[in-house]
Parts: structure tokens; C-alpha cells; sequence
């Protein structure tokens, strides 16, 4: 659920976050979380 209140930010601000930088650690934060979640519950 978090992650995807963070997922519909990054989209509905993505004219203001053409910022190459900022959108990759969004997007590293976001595969962590996803990998977490995935291995987490697996367990």
C-alpha cells in the first residue's frame, strides 16, 4: 500500500521530477521495496 501511495506521487509529479538523479533513487527505492515485499512474504 505504501509503496503504491509513493509510485502514484512519483507519477502525478513527474513533470516536476525530469531530474534524472531524484528519479533514479525514487526508482532504486521503489525495486527494494518491491524485492523486499516479494522476498518477505515468500518467507
Amino acid at each position: 500500500v505504501g509503496l503504491l501511495a509513493i509510485g502514484a506521487g512519483f507519477i502525478n509529479k513527474f513533470p516536476q521530477l525530469m531530474d534524472y538523479k531524484l528519479l533514479g533513487i525514487g526508482l532504486v527505492f521503489f525495486i527494494m521495496g518491491v524485492a523486499i515485499q516479494k522476498f518477505g512474504l515468500s518467507n
